[in-house]
């Protein structure tokens, strides 16, 4: 059978998704934004042009493109579209025990006229440039089997009167709420501020904090060095780690150990958790677990959860170069953070509405995604070859028009069957 036969569910799926959030916006809005999910998804673009193109409307393209920018250009449209998708994907942030939030960056080297062009830090080149800020989230379970592209907010530090810090609290305070009681959220070592770690104790919110090693930490009642308590700490446990690092299964062995510190001096006990990687130094993590009785299992749980970082550093790869972020060109401020948010909804729709699709599809012999012979593929990051493939798939359909709900079932909050749908092709 063609891969074509995929058409129709993904569809279903994709109105299903929509459907949810439709009654929290008009229906010329709602419209808009099914259309740049879809558009977005199929031309595996952020340029505005490209996802009008993909539409494949009978009317002018100038004029589709148009019709999107206006939208775009609403304000607080972004804000609307980030609250969207967190309840729509409610449910499965509830199954998620880690939340990890990192700061990750647009870099625009050739940009002049863009409104906010601020400078920021580029990570992976190391040096300061031309571009965005962006405060992400993604949420992991406990077997990192599901992965929820939850939250992401551009920013500019021309454009707002705003902070780090304050962008990075707001974006904890939309997404922890939704989340179950024993979340534990993960931040890098960006996340070494008072006035990120004061707010999590005092909310009582569970947290993994990788350290600098610049702090001093309360131990026994006296502040220490890091170097000190590193020498005061016993590292009894091997723990061996399994990472895929350019495409190949690399093993880590780290020796570990845990003592109980404070912040301040009335402040919660908190974990100190020091690794050490063979052959090279010391890691130093900095937990509070509300329910965590003995070293040895706070060594455990920081381990487990700090591993699962990389998971959103997947997620920003595969947004840089299965949908070219980097190249969005609008020129309006507010256009931009609406378009970053129609993006993360579109990625968040592909990791978690697909599942019981996605190993048929990425399999399909027309599409040639996997190699037979390789079976490590199976347990890499399966999100490129299900981008590339739903490009394909959609390459060669339009968004239908309408999918119509039996009356029935428009009152129910869970999932429609497929045979309860009726299709409506215009």
């Amino acid at each position: 059978m063609s891969f074509t036969q995929f058409t129709q569910p993904i569809q279903i799926k994709l109105h299903r998704f929509c459907y949810r959030f439709a009654d929290n916006f008009s229906r010329p809005v709602n419209k808009f934004i099914r259309q740049m999910v879809f558009g977005i998804l199929k031309s595996g673009s952020v340029q505005l042009n490209s996802i009008a193109r993909s539409l494949q409307e009978q009317i002018a393209l100038k004029k589709v493109v148009k019709r999107l920018s206006a939208h775009l250009d609403k304000p607080g449209l972004w804000r609307k579209v980030s609250r969207a998708t967190l309840h729509t994907q409610a449910s499965m942030l509830r199954q998620c025990r880690f939340v990890i939030i990192d700061l990750s960056d647009i870099r625009k080297n050739y940009a002049q006229q863009m409104n906010g062009l601020a400078r920021v830090y580029d990570g992976s080149e190391g040096e300061v440039a031309n571009g965005f800020g962006l405060c992400n989230i993604t949420a992991v379970n406990d077997d990192a089997t599901m992965v929820v592209p939850a939250y992401s907010e551009l920013f500019s530090h021309q454009a707002e009167v705003t902070s780090e810090n304050q962008k990075i609290l707001d974006a904890k305070n939309e997404v922890m709420p939704l989340c179950g009681p024993d979340a534990i959220a993960l931040i890098d070592r960006g996340g070494d501020r008072d006035h990120l770690l004061m707010p999590h104790l005092e909310a009582n919110q569970q947290f993994i904090v990788r350290q600098t090693g610049q702090r001093h930490l309360l131990y026994k009642g006296k502040p220490r060095s890091f170097k000190d308590l590193t020498h005061k700490t016993k590292l009894r446990w091997t723990l061996t780690v399994k990472r895929i690092h350019q495409n190949n299964v690399r093993t880590l062995t780290f020796e570990c150990g845990a003592v109980p510190v404070q912040l301040t001096a009335n402040g919660k006990p908190l974990w100190l958790v020091v690794m050490k990687e063979r052959r090279r130094g010391y890691c130093w993590l900095l937990c509070f677990f509300k329910d965590c009785p003995s070293a040895k299992a706070a060594v455990a749980l920081a381990i487990k959860g700090y591993g699962l970082r990389w998971k959103i550093e997947e997620v920003h790869r595969q947004i840089k170069v299965d949908y070219h972020v980097e190249a969005i060109r609008l020129g309006r401020y507010e256009a931009l953070k609406t378009m970053n948010a129609l993006l993360w909804m579109a990625v968040s729709f592909l990791y978690t509405r697909l599942e019981s699709l996605a190993l048929e599809i990425i399999f399909h012999p027309q599409l040639g995604l996997v190699n037979r012979k390789r079976t490590i593929d199976l347990f890499r990051f399966i999100y490129y070859k299900l981008a590339t493939a739903v490009k394909k798939i959609m390459a060669v359909s339009r968004l239908y028009d309408m999918i119509t709900f039996p009356a029935a079932d428009r009152q129910l909050a869970f999932p429609f069957d497929d045979d309860s749908l009726a299709i409506a092709i215009r």
